[in-house]
């Protein structure tokens, strides 16, 4: 068949040639078989007949001899004398069957001949399903069975030859004259004619039914079914095309009986992947799975979409839809999944297998064979797999596209091959791995590289061969590429089976030592060494290992010299464990854990260490540093030694097992066919008797399942043999205890599950006729799902009964439902009724929930028009509804129908009107609460269309005349608001925005105060957003402003005169002492805040510390000078004291007394500019005997700095009284007070009144140890005199709470 047409039309043009085929065939012999009578003689000029069953000879093919009849085909019609044996002869070795020919042959020809008396109309397998009619003659009928057979044919009298020339037989393929075409699968056949109307009493036809040939003998189940059904069948092979051919004749009912059961039960169940284009996946589903469905409904086969896997937008995705059935309904299933994916798009995905080298010879050198493939079919986008990845060239692209790709690719391919070169190189097994990289980088830099494919012998092949295929001149340097990567790291092997010496046991010593290193880790610290890798089999490789070879470690390393220095660190490590540092012993899995407390000191004890394995088995291993062995010097006294010391050890354990509980070996009877069950949820089994883990733990052994059992590891030297169980028995082995509630849980389950069986054991068989099969089962099983809902039961369908198995009552119930189901169903009738068609969305409701309602309730089944309806064979009118059920279900249904569209009609108020696209957001608000508020409000049911970039969008209210209304004016409201709103951006340059924004937005919420807005607002009257771009962003001058229009009018306006006045502004600059610059501030920047606001200026201080004193000043010109002016009036006069660094300690301070009197007083403001760090204060001794102890003060020569500022008329008082305070002052000194911690709260005082107390009654500072302390000694520094004080108030607050 030629490659170009889609499979849609290669089907059609099967059915076509098979026709015309049948055709030439009928002209010859109007039988099914042909008699050696009806063959011509050799010498005869007429041409050797094929049968009507086998396909047309190819020009210029004589047919050999018919070959003998066998003698199973004999006993297949044994007995039966209508029964006919004919057997095709074997086509030559070239020959191609012609069911697919490159020309097809026009409808023409097949209606031309339609009508002609001489010609038998015949079906072949193709055109079986040519449309939906003959689809239902082959898989069903309809009640009246009048569908049975879809085309009929009418034995007629026999031609000896044939005349080519006839145009009645064979017309011109052009503008036809012919009666009326075949109506194929049409349930009215066209009347016969002239000699046909003598046989039309007896309505015989004639069926040709071509199958793939069954494996085992079909001769009794032909015989059945010409019991079953009086038609006569005829059975021919073809061993060569392995091909059966059905002739079917008979009574029209008969026949249409007959190749029911023929296509239903003797052909072979195939199955066929079709991968359709994933974006086509939609087309062949259909909505709700319908498209599907109706495949199945006309086939018969079963079609299983693959879930959607694929990345979107790749555009080699596709979807794998598997066929099954018969082979007839497979192949009409599979045309059809193939005309629906058509409808959806006419790209292909072409998956082209050619030989793997050829994939790198394809990608060429650095790709230049990929691109001038793409450059050539610009149309697709190719796919080849990379060196390591499986599969085939991928083409995408249109269908004519793909199909030229494919063409040049094999094209390509085959002349590459041919043109290669193949060399082939011997490397080292373990370097295979270098040669490949990782993932295969490897070998795609050669490719690459050269335009050569290696290739690589798998990794369990014993082959070292890798393999360069591509062109000659290129060969050498891909060898070379090879040969450089295979060579790129050092690698050897170490075998520790060799470190065994004369042990009689080579791989017991290895896998002992390897066992032990991997528990210890002591192969990484040679890795970590000398930077190499050791490749090690696991420890479950390890235990499973049956040859010493499998257990030789690998090394690699960058350089010769690594590799020998962790080889040498292999060889040092096993020499520091020869095999007599290992023993071990075999225990069961539950005395392990009895073991395990020995582990730790007989490590510490004796330096032996003890690997347990958790399915049984001791490990014991010396690792050396005992010096009761290590001091031995002679080495067999030292070897002997060792042995002993495990043998001690393996001794103890055994002492320790022995005291110990014996373990038991319980046997339980299970049946075999729940073994394995059983044996795959062991854990859970045995965590139910309480012997999963620890001391309880037990072992099952199963007769009949093989369980995947480690043997304990590197503990045996035989493997235990255990003894043969029979096929019915489980055993439990294990602690007693544990044992028997293991076997008693064992026997639990086992009455259990036959109580279960028992009780599930009733059956009942329910007579179903067989048009109403498919309906009992339901859509995809649909009924039968429900009936088994909650039941245990299972339902098993058959051709004319329903067999339902599990308990009584649940087979009861099911038994009743479907008896009821089928009296249902027999009452069935259907009624159409007349409803105008813009009810029918508010009759079946969201999502379909109000005719499910009535469907499930009178169970029946209502139908509404689909847009499709017109490929349907009933098809519904626009205002039509199609109830279906039982009379008195639709009855019911259709009254409530009615009902609910005369409610609809009287709560059918609609209005249409529009809305700006801009609001509809708005009107139906976050996550739909706005529309959803107006919808339960107003009673009514919204519409809205979608927003195209369109100026407006449709919105239709559904509901009463009020509730329309009000829904209306509601939407038409929000409309109004949104109409309302503004949305303006004034450029604004960055440098202002700041001063715009304000002090955490001041500014801002001021301006929009100013403009009769509220700040708070975001949406609505009033609101006014003012949104300042990020610095640095494209728009970096645009200012935005949402909200009311006549508010973001205003705060435009005011922006832009903000902005207008800083433009206009100037900075002057104004000289005041720093020393000054925090009392013009003023506390909590007072000063600077009076004056900022009185004059509209921005005033700025320099940073403490800063070299700069001047003070600038932005504003308008007159505003800064008058802001001028009154910085420097707040300047004031300054004097300065030093005075001693005890004296200010003292006196002073903000808090101080002194400098608050000085500054009521006179207003005059003292500041420290300078203090001396005063020394850390000498340790003192918390052991010290005295209740009071006096500490001295290391202030000498440390001083402080004073100044004060204030009018110069004041400053000569202020400065007089300061220094008589600083002259009357007196020495201070520091005392320390022991108090009982327990008595501290006292001094404190509720809420610290105490303490302040005796602060301001003596001047002194007065410190108690923080809560929690245990130091008793509460320290009071201040004058000597006020100190002594302070003590004697400290006792009096103790002694009053006393």
């Amino acid at each position: 068949m030629s490659t170009h047409l889609s499979p849609a039309a290669q089907f059609a043009a099967a059915a076509e040639a098979e026709a015309r085929a049948l055709l030439l065939a009928e002209s010859v012999s109007a039988a099914v078989t042909i008699s050696e009578d009806d063959v011509a003689p050799a010498d005869e000029d007429v041409p050797v007949p094929f049968l009507a069953i086998c396909p047309a000879a190819p020009p210029g093919y004589v047919a050999p001899e018919f070959p003998p009849v066998s003698e199973a085909m004999e006993e297949e019609v044994e007995g039966h004398p209508k029964a006919t044996i004919c057997v095709c002869p074997p086509a030559p070795p070239a020959y191609v069957r012609p069911g697919f020919p490159g020309d097809a042959v026009s409808d023409d020809v097949v209606d031309a001949t339609a009508s002609d008396e001489n010609v038998a109309r015949q079906v072949s397998a193709a055109a079986m399903f040519e449309n939906a009619a003959a689809v239902d003659s082959a898989v069903g009928s309809d009640d009246d069975g009048s569908s049975d057979a879809a085309v009929a044919s009418v034995e007629v009298r026999r031609s000896k030859v044939v005349d080519l020339n006839d145009q009645e037989l064979f017309p011109a393929l052009g503008g036809s004259t012919a009666k009326a075409p075949i109506a194929w699968g049409s349930k009215a056949l066209p009347r016969a004619t002239g000699a046909l109307q003598q046989g039309k009493q007896q309505q015989r036809a004639t069926e040709v039914v071509d199958l793939l040939m069954m494996q085992e003998a079909v001769g009794a189940a032909v015989l059945k079914i010409m019991e079953r059904t009086g038609a006569r069948i005829d059975v021919s092979h073809n061993a060569v095309l392995a091909t059966s051919t059905y002739v079917i004749s008979g009574a029209v009912d008969a026949v249409g009986r007959a190749k029911r059961e023929v296509v239903a039960k003797l052909s072979p169940r195939v199955t066929q992947v079709v991968a359709v284009p994933a974006e086509a996946r939609a087309a062949v589903v259909g909505v709700r799975g319908r498209g599907l469905q109706a495949i199945q409904a006309k086939t018969g086969a079963v079609l299983a979409v693959g879930a959607e896997s694929f990345d979107a937008g790749d555009s080699f995705a596709t979807v794998d839809v598997s066929v099954s059935g018969d082979a007839l309904g497979v192949a009409a299933a599979v045309a059809m999944v193939e005309a629906a994916a058509d409808k959806r798009t006419t790209r292909r995905v072409a998956f082209e297998a050619v030989a793997r080298d050829a994939h790198a010879l394809l990608v060429g050198k650095g790709g230049a064979g990929l691109r001038a493939l793409q450059d050539a079919h610009s149309g697709v986008t190719l796919r080849i797999p990379g060196p390591l990845d499986a599969g085939a060239v991928g083409v995408a692209g249109e269908r004519p596209a793909v199909q030229a790709a494919c063409a040049h690719i094999r094209e390509m391919s085959n002349a590459l091959m041919g043109a290669s070169q193949v060399v082939s190189v011997a490397v080292a097994k373990r370097q295979h791995r270098f040669v490949v990289g990782e993932r295969g980088s490897g070998l795609r830099d050669i490719a690459l590289a050269t335009g050569c494919s290696v290739s690589v012998p798998p990794p369990r092949a014993a082959s070292e061969q890798i393999s360069v295929r591509g062109a000659p001149a290129d060969v050498g340097q891909a060898v070379q590429m090879v040969l450089e990567r295979a060579a790129s790291l050092a690698v050897d092997t170490f075998d520790p089976a060799q470190a065994a010496g004369a042990y009689g046991r080579p791989l017991l010593y290895a896998q002992r030592a390897l066992r032990y290193f991997h528990d210890r880790a002591r192969l990484r610290r040679i890795e970590s060494e000398h930077g190499a890798v050791l490749r090690v089999a696991a420890p479950a490789a390890v235990a499973a290992a049956t040859d010493p070879a499998q257990l030789v470690i690998e090394i690699t390393a960058p350089t010769p010299a690594a590799v020998a220095g962790a080889r040498a660190g292999l060889a040092a490590l096993f020499a520091a464990f020869p095999p007599h540092h290992f023993n071990g012993m075999d225990v069961e899995p539950h005395q392990a854990a009895a073991l395990a407390e020995s582990v730790g000191r007989l490590q510490a004890q004796r330096s032996v260490y003890a690997l347990l394995a958790p399915e049984g088995g001791v490990l014991v291993v010396y690792e050396g540093f005992n010096p009761d062995v290590d001091r031995i010097a002679d080495a067999a006294e030292r070897e002997r030694k060792t042995r002993d010391l495990l043998r001690l050890t393996l001794e103890e354990f055994r002492a320790t097992l022995a005291a110990a509980d014996p373990p038991v070996a319980l046997v339980a009877q299970v049946p075999v066919a729940q073994q394995p069950a059983m044996a795959a949820a062991q854990e859970p089994l045995l965590r139910a008797a309480g012997a999963a883990e620890g001391a309880s733990r037990v072992v099952l052994r199963f007769g009949s399942v093989a369980t995947a059992q480690a043997e304990p590891l590197n503990s045996r030297v035989t493997p235990r043999k255990d003894d043969a169980l029979a096929p019915e028995s489980v055993e439990v082995r294990g602690p007693a205890d544990a044992a028997a509630r293991v076997v008693a849980e064992i026997e639990r389950r086992v009455a259990q599950a036959a109580a279960a069986l028992a009780l599930r054991s009733f059956r009942a068989d329910v007579a179903v006729p067989q048009g109403l099969v498919a309906r009992v089962v339901g859509r995809g099983g649909e009924t039968l799902k429900k009936l088994r809902a909650g039941r245990d039961v299972n339902i098993d369908v058959a051709d004319a009964s329903v067999r339902i198995t599990g308990t009584r009552s649940d087979v009861d119930a099911v038994s009743a439902e479907i008896s009821a189901l089928v009296e249902r169903l027999a009452d069935e009738c259907a009624e159409t009724i007349v409803v105008a068609a813009e009810l029918h969305r508010a009759l079946i409701g969201s999502g379909g929930k109000f005719v499910r309602r009535l469907g499930d309730k009178y169970h029946v089944r209502i139908q509404f028009p689909k847009a499709d309806s017109a490929e349907e064979a009933e098809p519904l009118g626009a205002d039509q509804i199609r109830i279906r059920g039982g009379r008195a279900g639709v009855e019911s249904a259709k009254a409530e129908l009615l009902e609910l569209a005369a409610y609809e009609i009287e709560h059918g108020h609609t209005v249409k009107f529009s809305v700006p696209a801009d609001c509809l957001p708005h009107v139906v608000g976050r996550a739909g609460s706005r529309i959803s508020e107006i919808k339960d409000a107003s009673d009514t049911r919204i519409d809205l269309g979608e927003s195209t970039g369109g100026q407006a969008v449709d919105v239709t209210i559904v509901g009463t005349r009020a509730g329309v209304a009000q829904a209306r004016a509601a939407i038409e409201a929000v409309v109004a608001e949104q109409q309302a709103q503004a949305d303006d951006v004034v450029v604004v340059a960055h440098c202002h925005h700041r001063f715009l924004i304000g002090a955490a937005g001041a500014r801002v919420r001021e301006l929009v105060t100013q403009a009769g807005g509220d700040p708070d607002a975001a949406t609505g009257a009033g609101s006014c957003r003012v949104q300042f771009p990020r610095a640095g962003s494209a728009d970096a001058d645009s200012v935005r402003l949402k909200g009311d229009r006549v508010v973001v009018a205003a705060v435009r306006a005011r922006i832009e005169e903000l902005v207008a006045e800083r433009e206009r502004q100037v900075t002057v600059a104004v000289n005041i002492p720093a020393t000054q610059h925090a009392f013009v501030i003023g506390r909590g920047g007072a000063h600077l805040k009076q004056l900022q606001d009185a004059h509209s200026v921005e005033i700025n201080f320099p940073r403490r510390g800063g070299s700069d004193a001047d003070v600038r000043i932005t504003g308008l010109p007159d505003n800064c000078a008058a802001a001028s002016a009154a910085l420097l009036a707040l300047v004031r006069d300054e004097a300065k004291v030093v005075v001693a660094l005890a004296q200010h300690q003292r006196l002073g301070g903000r808090t101080s007394a002194l400098w608050r009197r000085v500054r009521a007083d006179f207003g005059v403001q003292v500041d420290a500019a300078h203090v001396d760090r005063a020394p850390p204060k000498p340790a003192f001794d918390e052991n010290a005997a005295d209740d009071v102890v006096f500490l001295p003060l290391a202030l000498d020569g440390l001083t402080a700095e004073w100044i004060l500022r204030g009018e110069a008329s004041k400053l000569p008082a202020a400065l007089e009284a300061v220094n008589k305070a600083l002259a009357e002052s007196v020495e201070s000194v520091d005392a320390r007070v022991r108090v009982d911690p327990r008595s501290h709260r006292h001094i404190i005082g509720k809420q610290g009144a105490m303490i302040a107390k005796i602060r301001d009654a003596t001047t002194c500072d007065v410190a108690v140890p923080a809560r929690g302390s245990e130091s008793p000694w509460v320290s009071v520094t201040g004058p000597r005199n006020e100190v002594e004080r302070a003590i004697d108030m400290i006792n009096d607050a103790i002694e009053e709470r006393a």
